[in-house]
């Protein structure tokens, strides 16, 4: 999207709107028509400026703080990669892509008020892979230069903020399942919506859009859009849960018959689905494709195609943000309403939390 620095206003009232999932018809109706969807479009395309009073109740109708329409230096978004479903409704696409950048906005504002450098190195940019084989070797390379060994990852969002990846959970219509980009300065961003999804699914989904942004593969791979999601999905169980680790909590390469609890055991501790497990058990050969097969059959008879048993007690959710508007706020950079605005919330809201 091009961003004119002419028109700042009407650029921002159009990405509000599409914030909220509003047609310019559909937003003057929510004023009760005290601004016409004439003078809407006419805000829109820079041939009119509104008064004050007209500003705050346009805020005040698409929920977003007077701020957000004077902001300057918007971030542009790369090529998108969604996940989703054909129902989904363009109007839906483009609210969640605004919210998204609305977020990032934010964080980045945030930062450059903190003097922090906001840089990315991809570990995996030099590391072509050709193959199934190096889905897993891309894995354990991130994980050795990330310095996470083999164990779990708690809150896999904040692990990947703070190796300069901007991660946004958000819920919203479940026909779309996250995006991923590079903003236009080079840092990866994730999207994840979270309704109706499990934990296990959340971390997994995470990774397997952060292996769009990080992996390199061959034309041959890439010009099979469905061998590419299928080694996305690889790789996310790869880096959840390392081969090594799972063979040695499993016992041995070669299994005829494994217990529900050993695999719940597994489930719990590393925060991936017993589907996940299996499948990953299924690859390694530690298990046969028809024990396989049984499996998935069991569980889906027993508990339907998304419940399963075991409860991973970890959490996924960003802290980053909030610390460094914090860290502003005890520095005396910023203002209370200035904070409440970065966090999205209401003023009184945000004492109250203080």
């Amino acid at each position: 999207m091009n961003l004119e620095s002419n028109n700042p206003f009407g650029i921002r009232l159009k990405l509000a709107r599409k914030m909220a999932g509003m047609s310019l018809q559909e937003l003057a109706d929510a004023l009760e028509n005290k601004i016409t969807k004439q003078s809407l479009s006419k805000y829109e395309m820079g041939l009119m400026n509104p008064t004050s009073e007209v500003l705050m109740a346009i805020a005040k109708t698409l929920k977003t703080s007077p701020d957000y329409f004077i902001k300057q230096g918007q971030i542009e978004l790369g090529q998108i990669q969604f996940r989703k479903k054909t129902a989904l409704l363009k109007k839906h696409e483009e609210s969640i892509i605004e919210k998204a950048r609305d977020y990032f906005e934010r964080y980045v504002e945030i930062e450059n008020l903190l003097s922090i450098k906001n840089t990315f190195e991809n570990p995996l940019e030099n590391f072509k892979i050709t193959n199934r084989e190096e889905v897993e070797e891309a894995a354990h390379k991130l994980r050795q230069y990330w310095e996470l060994g083999n164990n779990p990852i708690s809150n896999i969002v904040n692990m990947l903020e703070l190796k300069g990846i901007k991660i946004f959970l958000i819920d919203d219509v479940e026909e779309i399942d996250g995006f991923a980009a590079f903003s236009s300065t080079g840092i990866p961003i994730v999207v994840i919506n979270i309704r109706d999804k499990s934990l296990e699914r959340i971390r997994f989904t995470i990774i397997h859009e952060l292996a769009h942004l990080l992996l390199k593969f061959s034309e041959a791979i890439n010009s099979i859009s469905k061998e590419v999601e299928k080694l996305c999905h690889y790789f996310s169980s790869c880096f959840l849960l390392p081969s090594k680790k799972l063979i040695e909590m499993i016992g041995g390469n070669n299994r005829d018959y494994i217990s529900i609890k050993e695999l719940i055991a597994v489930k719990e501790y590393y925060g991936i689905s017993i589907r996940a497990i299996v499948h990953r058990l299924k690859e390694l050969t530690v298990i046969t494709p028809s024990y396989y097969q049984r499996w998935v059959i069991w569980l889906s008879k027993k508990y339907g195609q998304k419940d399963e048993p075991g409860n991973y007690k970890g959490e996924e959710k960003s802290s980053v943000l909030e610390q460094l508007i914090n860290r502003a706020l005890s520095e005396d950079l910023i203002s209370l309403s200035k904070a409440a605005s970065l966090l999205n919330i209401n003023i009184n809201q945000l004492r109250k939390d203080l």
